[in-house]
């Protein structure tokens, strides 16, 4: 109930924004059961991350191009991790270059691209590590999922048009090779885990990625905090509608369920303003923990669901506690301007 009312007070971009959001989950799981994706969760978590950050949607010019560079881009990972996964230094230097080149992206704006290649860099050489075969298989996955993902930006941008003036001059913003590479430098010590521990989840990874791309220049270490709200809501809000879906199964409740969380989650961060990152972040774990809950990979749902969840959740710890160290103390200045950020 309260996200109906939250959306329906909604000023139109912002409504339009929270429907795109919502809907483009909602389609983002439909779709991935149609083409019967193993990864279940991947074109909704695509679709959202680029929902959530571009306020246009791109050409049908630039959506092929981003595609197909994504497809070669792929293949040439999981080649090149095959052939030196058992040589670490390679392996992380390759695996880095990757993500650094997304977080580069990222400080520039450039949130579709960056969104692409950071989940590939933060999948395919970690999953090569574990199995060759897991990898292949995953690979073509994250291929089909961009198209899935390009499909959906483009359909609810269709449905629910951008009621944003078009600029004749676009903003750019130049890119932070200082960001992008702090960025990295918190990520990588969960990547040279991996290289200790092949049996932990790529799921990790994938929402460490996603907490630290939140982070702002200058964000204060009590407002990344909040992220860490974000990544917790996100995973009560799978654990509740995991629970309802497992005791009333069914295509409906359950895409009625995704829509609803959608437009509560959706209906914040499209008028949260600087604690849209929050939602984000909680949209992001929702989907993933959802998705890999309902997802026909072979799994004893119960137990493996609460795996799953501690996994996140300790992963966005360890992100939050990342951030915070490199986030500047909030002083007695910075009090009150950060009180406007608290969460509601």
């Amino acid at each position: 109930m309260s996200s109906e009312v939250a959306v329906a007070s909604l000023d139109s971009p912002a409504r339009a924004l929270a429907l795109r959001i919502a809907f483009g989950m909602l389609l983002g799981f439909v779709l991935s059961a149609v083409f019967r994706l193993d990864f279940f969760f991947l074109p909704s978590l695509l679709a959202v991350q680029m929902l959530a950050l571009i306020r246009r949607p791109p050409s049908l010019v630039q959506g092929a191009g981003i595609f197909f560079l994504f497809a070669l881009l792929a293949v040439f990972t999981l080649v090149i991790s095959s052939a030196f996964t058992r040589q670490p230094l390679i392996y992380i230097t390759l695996t880095s270059l990757i993500l650094f080149f997304g977080f580069l992206l990222d400080s520039a704006g450039k949130a579709m691209p960056a969104t692409f290649v950071l989940m590939l860099g933060a999948t395919i050489p970690i999953v090569v590590v574990q199995s060759t075969e897991a990898a292949t298989m995953l690979s073509a996955e994250l291929i089909g999922a961009t198209a899935i993902a390009l499909l959906t930006v483009w359909s609810v941008f269709a449905v629910f048009p951008s009621t944003a003036a078009a600029s004749g001059t676009s903003v750019s913003q130049p890119a932070s090779p200082r960001a992008a590479l702090t960025n990295l430098l918190l990520l990588l010590p969960v990547l040279l885990l991996f290289l200790f521990d092949s049996n932990l989840s790529l799921v990790v990874v994938i929402v460490i990625v996603n907490i630290v791309r939140q982070r702002q220049r200058g964000m204060t270490s009590r407002i990344a905090r909040g992220l860490l709200f974000g990544n917790v809501l996100g995973g009560v809000l799978a654990t509740i509608a995991f629970f309802f879906i497992s005791i009333r199964s069914g295509p409906i409740f359950f895409l009625l369920i995704v829509l609803l969380v959608g437009l509560m989650l959706g209906g914040r961060a499209a008028v949260a303003s600087t604690k849209a990152p929050v939602y984000t972040v909680a949209l992001a774990s929702f989907v993933i923990l959802l998705g890999l809950g309902v997802s026909p990979l072979p799994s004893e749902t119960g137990s493996l669901f609460m795996e799953r969840l501690i996994n996140v959740l300790l992963a966005g710890v360890y992100a939050v506690s990342a951030i915070a160290l490199v986030s500047p103390a909030l002083d007695g200045s910075q009090e009150g301007q950060a009180e406007t950020l608290e969460l509601d």
